[in-house]
């Protein structure tokens, strides 16, 4: 199986879990290409159809992933509108399937902070004509300057250190059953 692990990490927890997907994916040798998105990633960078398995992934900024995330998923629907890749009624691709998924930290409502975030990246995937399977939510520590304190004094409770080696090898766990089944 061809699968792309898609990410962007602002402060360093989304890059964690991408690591750790890819590391589970090649452990259960399937060949995989991650790529980090930044602000100056190109959208001909890759064509998502060329992959039968997508994972996709951000943190959360104001319940959606950054905008220079935004901007490029933008692009590449564009691209892919361009392409004719995009059609009427999004029928399904047989074969395709993605997982979307976040860090947040939720400071302030908790987990409402974060169902957005991985709707958003999979809309793209979905008019595609990929399986939406599931969304991941992980909880992770505050690592911006100024905002630190968040980690203990949120609705999350003490969330420092996350994530830490057990939601690691729960990132393995859940990749190694969705690309099992």
């Amino acid at each position: 199986m061809k699968i792309l692990n898609l990410f962007c990490s602002c402060t360093g927890n989304t890059k964690k879990i991408a690591l750790q997907i890819e590391k589970t994916v090649q452990l259960l040798n399937h060949e995989v290409n991650t790529i980090e998105v930044t602000a100056t990633t190109n959208e001909n960078a890759f064509n998502f159809l060329d992959f039968d398995f997508v994972f996709i992934g951000s943190g959360v900024y104001s319940w959606l992933p950054p905008k220079f995330m935004c901007d490029f998923l933008g692009a590449m629907l564009k691209k892919h509108i361009k392409q004719g890749d995009v059609k009427g009624c999004a029928p399904r691709i047989a074969g395709k399937r993605a997982v979307t998924y976040c860090t947040y930290g939720g400071a302030h409502t908790g987990i409402n902070e974060a169902v957005m975030t991985p709707k958003y990246l999979g809309q793209l995937l979905d008019h595609l004509g990929f399986e939406m399977v599931t969304e991941w939510l992980f909880e992770c520590q505050y690592n911006s300057e100024g905002y630190t304190h968040w980690s203990v004094d949120g609705r999350l409770g003490d969330i420092t250190g996350r994530p830490n080696d057990d939601a690691l090898r729960r990132v393995g766990a859940l990749v190694t059953g969705i690309l099992k089944v």
